[in-house]
């Protein structure tokens, strides 16, 4: 054996480290966007995960939470551009429109249509 290979003394404590595989574990019935966030949806709720954990959640008709959190997604880079266009079946330019829109302002009121803007504008006034 020579000096390199030396094994450490019994007496003094061996520094162990421990290295942990982060392995992405999804719920059974969601569907992948890719290896790293899945969608789900319950009952009338859409669910969004990073292996098991939810990162966000909207009601299935909430159209500007999809828009936010897709292009978050794509914008913080956890989904591809086209991984959200073939998951959804949403067209290409809709998905460059809704992450210029995250990138210029980057809160959800940014993507609340004009539509409903004006009619909670006409309810309170």
């Amino acid at each position: 054996m020579e000096e390199n290979d030396q094994i450490p003394p019994l007496d003094k404590p061996v520094k162990k480290i421990a290295i942990q595989l982060l392995l992405p574990l999804f719920p059974v019935e969601a569907t992948l966007i890719n290896n790293l966030v899945a969608v789900q949806m319950r009952e009338s709720t859409v669910y969004y995960f990073n292996g098991s954990m939810p990162i966000f959640m909207h009601n299935k008709s909430d159209i500007d939470g999809f828009r936010y959190i897709t292009s978050q997604l794509i914008v913080n880079g956890n989904c591809k551009h086209k991984e959200i266009v073939n998951c959804f079946g949403v067209s290409d330019i809709s998905v460059k429109r809704w992450v210029k829109r995250y990138r210029d302002s980057k809160e959800l009121s940014a993507f609340v249509s004009k539509k409903k803007a004006q009619k909670k504008l006409k309810a309170h006034g």
